[in-house]
């Protein structure tokens, strides 16, 4: 039997903004399927009842499957992913201590964009194929990017690249997403939040422009409130929550129609027709 309160599943739940998310909608009458790879007992102490914990690595489809499936059979009801978890670079892209080495250097570790990229991508396929099961079909996405996927960060440029990926992600996915499925996809651009990714000394560096915990939960509550947003980016800095603008087309009808939506080949990959007004036939 489905479950009489709507339901969440949230990516990166034990910590950072996937805690806050989960707090709170658990204070307004969600159920929540927490992901993560590691546990937080701590966590899972206080929400209780109103949440259900799922070990899996959101980088490998088939661990965050095993989670979505476990958490239909439980709620059989999915009105909310937060495709949150996230990581920072783990190898040096610039190689600075192999300047003079004779060798080639060792293959960079990609896992920043396997959780950041993959996961999303994976998380919300999965999220289609269940909210097309809910009694009404359809749904909400809501993807954490960053500020850094407009603003190049030049220190973790693989974490940089990868939200920038997943933002142009929902943004070429929200309109057929939304006119076949009912499913909105927003993501969330949070500006410097001092997480545990962030080294000590770097949230002592940037106190004066910290964006709070509860900036990023409310921009959360916007996107489910207004039914208007799909594909948008909501940046949070500081206190503000502010809706990015799409950007320009620099040459105009040129510049608008280099990525022209052509219907043969959506029927080609995807197997129907977009049913978007202007797809070229």
């Amino acid at each position: 039997m489905a479950s009489s309160k709507p339901v969440a599943l949230i990516t990166g739940a034990s910590s950072g903004m996937g805690e806050g998310f989960t707090l709170d909608l658990i204070s307004k009458g969600w159920q929540v399927a927490m992901v993560d790879v590691k546990a937080n007992p701590e966590l899972q102490a206080k929400v209780g009842n109103n949440a259900s914990f799922y070990t899996g690595d959101v980088s490998d489809y088939d661990s965050q499957a095993k989670c979505f499936q476990a958490a239909w059979d439980k709620y059989h009801r999915l009105d909310l992913v937060c495709l949150n978890a996230g990581i920072i670079d783990r190898s040096p892209l610039y190689i600075l201590q192999y300047r003079d080495s004779p060798t080639i250097p060792p293959k960079p570790d990609l896992k920043c964009t396997d959780v950041n990229v993959k996961g999303v991508y994976y998380g919300t396929q999965l999220a289609i194929h269940f909210m097309r099961k809910n009694a009404v079909k359809g749904g909400n996405i809501v993807v954490t990017a960053s500020a850094s996927s407009l603003y190049p960060h030049e220190c973790y440029v693989e974490y940089s690249g990868s939200k920038a990926a997943v933002w142009n992600f929902v943004r070429a996915t929200a309109r057929v997403l939304k006119n076949k499925e009912n499913i909105r996809i927003n993501c969330i651009r949070p500006g410097f939040v001092p997480t545990s990714l962030a080294p000590p000394g770097m949230i002592d560096a940037a106190k004066s422009i910290i964006t709070p915990l509860q900036t990023i939960v409310n921009a959360l509550n916007r996107i489910l409130d207004d039914k208007s947003l799909s594909g948008a980016a909501l940046e949070c800095s500081i206190d503000k929550i502010l809706l990015t603008p799409e950007p320009e087309f620099l040459n105009g009808e040129a510049s608008a129609k280099a990525s022209f939506l052509w219907d043969p080949g959506f029927v080609a990959l995807h197997g129907e027709p977009s049913d978007l007004p202007e797809a070229a036939p």
